[in-house]
């Protein structure tokens, strides 16, 4: 009787720790396949989320483009100009003020929902990056800089079609692109966001944490994705664990805005 219980508790004990292996390896591999198609599921949001926001800034290019006046409209440039500028103005909320300045870099026209409208300013804004940049036949696309130290903004620039007429500025608040982000959810509690080139956060569903310049530099995710991968080096797609501004342990992937 004493071989037999001994022969029985052997027995399932043997089977047990074979089964509990099983079973540990079944849920990690699990696991890992539940975090690879989570992940997957945020790098396609932060991918169309990275898109909506490049048309956004693309579009309001567009239509700056479209209020340059032609060679054969010199004739009363500025009248022309502020008229096209208060169009502007008024069909796109995120534009605050349009500038234009003339071939040697001076200040002639600025509209703006901000302060008052100039008219023959001459300030010579020659060495600005905006006039410098944009003096080829591509558009300028500042750095994002924060109005009074909370609202995000993005200078563009875009130079006349005619050569050394001048170049037309325009200053968009980012804020609008909270649109598309506060609208991207990944399950119950998962969250969109985006930061400059330094970290500072420009859009959150959370507005009071962007009008704070809220910086996250730090956080694992965004280190991650602002350092460059090394030459030749391969782009790893693996899930990233990661920390929210809050401290709290999460799964983060990213995506570039061109």
């Amino acid at each position: 009787g004493s071989l037999y219980r001994k022969y029985v508790i052997y027995f399932f004990a043997l089977v047990s720790v074979t089964l509990l292996a099983s079973g540990t390896t079944g849920l990690y591999y699990s696991y890992k396949e539940l975090r690879t198609a989570a992940v997957a599921l945020q790098r396609e949001k932060a991918l169309g989320a990275a898109r909506h926001i490049e048309r956004f800034v693309r579009d309001i290019e567009r239509q700056i483009r479209w209020v340059r006046l032609p060679p054969e409209h010199r004739d009363n440039v500025l009248e022309r100009r502020h008229v096209e500028f208060e169009k502007l103005l008024r069909h796109f909320p995120a534009i605050s003020e349009v500038s234009w300045l003339d071939g040697t870099g001076h200040e002639q026209l600025k509209d703006s929902r901000l302060a008052m409208d100039r008219f023959h300013s001459g300030i010579d804004l020659s060495a600005t990056p905006a006039f410098r940049s944009s003096r080829s036949e591509q558009p300028y696309f500042g750095p994002v800089y924060f109005h009074k130290g909370s609202e995000p903004f993005l200078t563009i620039a875009v130079a006349d079609e005619y050569a050394g007429a001048g170049v037309t500025v325009a200053e968009v608040n980012l804020k609008f692109v909270s649109d598309v982000v506060s609208r991207i959810r990944v399950g119950a509690t998962g969250y969109a966001y985006v930061v400059n080139a330094h970290g500072d956060l420009i859009s959150h569903p959370d507005i009071s944490l962007v009008l704070q310049k809220t910086d996250l530099s730090g956080l694992p995710q965004v280190r991650a994705a602002l350092t460059p991968p090394a030459s030749g080096a391969e782009v790893t797609e693996e899930p990233i664990d990661a920390l929210d501004h809050a401290g709290n342990r999460v799964l983060a992937a990213h995506a570039p805005i061109a």
